[in-house]
């Protein structure tokens, strides 16, 4: 999890480079999180069939897209 906050504290910095373990740890997090949300948007029946993303599940990958790029 200390690689999540970090990645996202930092996000806006495009100096240097991640470790690979940190990268990982980071994208797997993101995943966890998004599968999560994705299963709370069907629950509440928000999800859209087409993209499989739901209200909230959708704001958490609008939000992840720079930290992910950085």
């Amino acid at each position: 999890m200390n690689w999540f906050l970090a990645a996202l504290k930092n996000y806006a910095g495009f100096t240097g480079r991640a470790r690979r373990k940190e990268y990982w740890f980071f994208i797997l997090f993101v995943y966890i999180i998004l599968f999560v949300l994705v299963m709370i948007d069907s629950m509440m029946g928000t999800v859209n069939e087409v993209y499989y993303l739901g209200l909230l599940s959708g704001i958490f990958a609008l939000l992840m897209i720079i930290p992910n790029i950085a």
